[in-house]
């Protein structure tokens, strides 16, 4: 005999999906808790970061993050993905931040979510600018990893 301990009932089940929503929303109010840059990124207004901060800090960048952020440009449809996805496996197979055996470098995994690291200030997030400063700084992503190829 199969013994299947507690069972939902239909109506229970959608309960808990319907308090779902909620629970996530309240997941987007508290402050970051993962590992990672993430956690030290400052609360700024969102599409208040200037266009010098941003363009300065892919100047500035370390070949992880721009490998990152490119992904991150790729995946938000800042870069076209048929043009810019072989200059960033190219750049990925020239700098080892994405090694075969998955022990990544988390300066590429925060890059992904479009952080960058600057000097030693806090991180900025992409997210931060607006979606033209977005767009421009992942053009000069493109350019810098094409130029380190």
């Amino acid at each position: 005999m199969v013994s299947f301990g507690r069972v939902l009932s239909a109506s229970a089940f959608a309960t808990v999906l319907a308090a779902a929503p909620l629970a996530a929303h309240a997941a987007e109010v508290s402050p970051p808790t993962g590992a990672g840059v993430a956690n030290q990124v400052e609360q700024i207004k969102p599409g208040s970061l200037s266009a010098d901060t941003v363009y300065s800090a892919v100047a500035s960048a370390k070949p992880a993050d721009l490998g990152g952020i490119m992904n991150y440009c790729i995946q938000s449809n800042y870069l076209t993905a048929s043009e810019a996805w072989p200059v960033l496996a190219a750049f990925n197979k020239k700098t080892n931040d994405v090694p075969s055996n998955q022990k990544g470098n988390m300066s590429y995994a925060d890059g992904s979510t479009g952080l960058l690291k600057v000097g030693g200030k806090a991180p900025i997030s992409l997210e931060d600018a607006s979606a033209d400063i977005r767009k421009q700084a992942c053009a000069k992503v493109e350019a810098r990893a094409k130029s380190m190829l």
